[in-house]
């Protein structure tokens, strides 16, 4: 089959959708279908051996949030026609979605949309009212505008097809994004790895709490310095590994708050081999996020045997991957001594953490990404079939 995906922050990837794309891409690449994807002109670019990328003319997104890319539709009509491209698959609600949407059309390409971003992820939390309350107007209507223009809607989890049902009438798919569990394995790591790795961030023999993502407001993880304050375990630390835009001001509060024995920042991107050390020996996986349409960094801490506790937000699909008592816990995003006490609760019984850790390894096994791309075959061969493509 000839797929278009159609993404402004993959290769590389921005945050959870472009790690998405990049995924599905390359998986789909690899079982001999012929993938090509749409996305932003940046420098240095990736390359790749089985998909070939159209890179078109882009504008940075303030705060190192990635790119948006402004090609003309006309551009994408001729592409799409030389490469004979069968279905096409646009993950973001941008212009270089849209863009997409009219070139497909015209070719009677069957459209399927992706949601990976909530309203709440566009909206800048420091924009005062009325300008907020005017975005999020403009963004609400641009989403029912968007989300109609599709032949079907998939979605990473249940909470996000709810989500997006607000916003069209068009038929809503669930599947996960996924995780390759060659990769993310236990056994994996060796125990030289988790050594060097313990050493070079001066952990030694200490349980450790680990956060993984992105530095930045939606991840909540001021909150985590509030959590590690009332922790009544002293030994315990804190690990945050990423980057993003509040770095400086998370540096700022953890001197202010004389947290420095206790939260250990590492703001950079770590090799694979350091980030499977981390999930490894991490006592168990933290995520206060406001806002997660599903949460690729819990599919990766489960599938490494991490207990997991998880913010219970109203904006977050996170909560999903959680099976209160046997695999983690939720807990309180207004509240820090809620998370202390489950924290307490798992750190204080090695039985609970070794069950919980079988748990997530058990939990995870229908989010293999094999499965996804399976799922995903099934309903691109749906589509193609009832197509009437101009070539």
């Amino acid at each position: 089959m000839r797929i278009c995906f159609v993404s402004d922050q993959a290769f590389p990837a921005i945050g959870g959708e472009g790690t998405s794309t990049q995924n599905f891409a390359r998986g789909l690449a690899k079982r001999d279908h012929k993938v090509i994807v749409f996305t932003s002109r940046v420098k240095n670019p990736p390359q790749e051996k089985l998909i070939k990328i159209y890179r078109f003319f882009s504008i940075p997104i303030p705060f190192g949030k990635g790119y948006f890319s402004y090609p003309f539709a006309s551009t994408l009509y001729k592409i799409l026609k030389k490469e004979k491209i069968e279905v096409i698959q646009i993950n973001l609600p941008t212009y270089l979605g849209l863009q997409a949407i009219r070139a497909a059309k015209k070719l009677k390409i069957p459209k399927i949309l992706g949601l990976h971003v909530e309203v709440g992820n566009i909206i800048p939390h420091w924009l005062p009212q009325p300008f907020k309350f005017i975005m999020e107007l403009f963004v609400h209507f641009w989403f029912f505008c968007f989300f109609k223009l599709g032949n079907l809607v998939i979605t990473p989890s249940n909470f996000a097809a709810n989500y997006v049902k607000r916003y069209t009438h068009k038929p809503v798919k669930v599947i996960s994004n996924g995780i390759d569990l060659e990769k993310f394995n236990p056994k994996k790591v060796s125990d030289d790895q988790i050594k060097a790795f313990k050493e070079k961030y001066s952990l030694g023999d200490l349980l450790y709490l680990l956060y993984l993502g992105r530095v930045s407001h939606e991840k909540n993880l001021l909150f985590l310095l509030k959590i590690i304050q009332v922790l009544p375990e002293k030994d315990i630390k804190l690990v945050i590994i990423g980057r993003g835009s509040q770095e400086k001001l998370l540096q700022r509060k953890i001197k202010k708050l004389k947290l420095e024995k206790r939260v250990i920042f590492i703001n950079k991107i770590l090799p694979r081999d350091e980030v499977l050390a981390a999930y490894r020996e991490a006592t168990l996986f933290i995520l206060p996020s406001f806002y997660e349409l599903q949460g690729i960094v819990l599919l990766e801490a489960m599938a490494m045997g991490c207990p997991i506790l998880v913010g219970r937000g109203k904006d977050s699909a996170a909560p999903e991957l959680v099976k209160e008592d046997i695999n983690g816990y939720t807990f309180s995003l207004k509240d820090p001594d809620d998370a202390a006490q489950k924290i307490t609760k798992i750190i204080s019984d090695e039985t609970l953490r070794e069950s919980m850790s079988k748990a997530s390894l058990e939990l995870i096994q229908p989010h293999d990404i094999k499965k996804s791309f399976s799922k995903l075959e099934e309903i691109y061969n749906n589509l193609t079939k009832r197509s009437k493509r101009v070539y």
